[in-house]
């Protein structure tokens, strides 16, 4: 398994930060290079098993499915079961902890996938660079410009 991680500090509050993030539906407004965004069926965005529909401008279509979501943790665990993305058994996890110096928010985005040798390292390389940061930039952003909803 390659394990990849990124994390920030965002100036917020964790509980701003999770009004953008909780629905899995909404991946869409935070996240850069997403062309659409939606949950399939009809599954609210905060039910676990839920599944997205995500249409990424370099990489195509990816479907991602809800398989934990802790509003006491401050939590959202996915996975991805269809991409066309050179990896596979993706899962990640993305965690908000309160910084209490100045009401602030830690952002940490974990994930762990397996990639035949020729992808491994750039797919390494990509996601924190690529995915994860720019989201956490975004959402920065978006609080900072006083949004409540993206």
């Amino acid at each position: 398994m390659i394990n990849v991680m990124a994390s920030s500090v965002i100036n917020a509050p964790v509980s701003s930060v999770w009004g953008l993030i909780r629905d899995f539906g909404t991946l869409g407004h935070w996240l850069p290079g997403v062309k659409s965004c939606v949950i399939e069926g009809d599954d609210p965005g905060d039910r676990v098993g839920a599944i997205r529909r995500v249409e990424m401008g370099d990489v195509g279509v990816i479907r991602e499915q809800l398989l934990a979501l802790s509003d006491v943790d401050h939590a959202v665990t996915f996975s991805i079961i269809e991409s066309a993305l050179p990896i596979r058994n993706y899962r990640s996890t993305i965690t908000l902890l309160p910084v209490t110096d100045g009401d602030r928010t830690f952002i940490r985005w974990h994930g762990q996938f397996e990639a035949a040798a020729e992808h491994a390292a750039s797919m390494e390389a990509r996601m924190p660079t690529h995915i994860y940061q720019p989201a956490f930039d975004r959402l920065a952003e978006i609080l900072a410009q006083g949004e409540t909803r993206a």
